[in-house]
């Protein structure tokens, strides 16, 4: 991994990017209307490194690891690409057809919040800082 030290740091920085965004009201709308349990699979970095958000009944969760549920939908990178991702330095649109992003299920409805991804950057850097990972930042 070129930005992680172990497959922890990252799903602490991705969970707590979720939850920070999960205040915003646009943003939370947007999740909402996914309505899909979905599976972010790391696990090409270390077997503990994934997360999933579940934006099923009009609710947000967000956790560590596994759902226990079958996931509707699961979205298979490394964590650097996530990282790149999120920092909106990586189109995941483009990602998917270069297949650095591999889909099972639909990605329709996550597809339709790419251009909030600037959003979610500025909130991602936030996040960075208060864990301390300023060196983490893409310029």
């Amino acid at each position: 991994m070129e930005y992680w030290k172990d497959e922890n740091e990252p799903i602490k920085a991705f969970v707590k990017l979720f939850e920070a965004a999960m205040v915003d009201a646009e943003l939370t709308g947007g999740l909402k209307k996914v309505n899909q349990l979905i599976l972010f699979d790391y696990t090409e970095d270390g077997p503990n490194c994934s997360f999933w958000v579940d934006c099923r009944k009009g609710e947000l969760k967000v956790g560590p690891g596994k759902p226990a549920e079958p996931p509707d939908m699961t979205m298979s990178l490394s964590a650097d690409d996530a990282h790149r991702s999120w920092s909106n330095k990586l189109n995941p649109v483009m990602a998917i057809t270069r297949k650095k992003i591999r889909v099972k299920g639909s990605a329709t409805g996550l597809l339709k919040l790419a251009p909030k991804l600037k959003k979610v950057a500025a909130i991602y850097v936030t996040v960075l800082k208060d864990l301390g990972w300023e060196d983490k930042i893409l310029a």
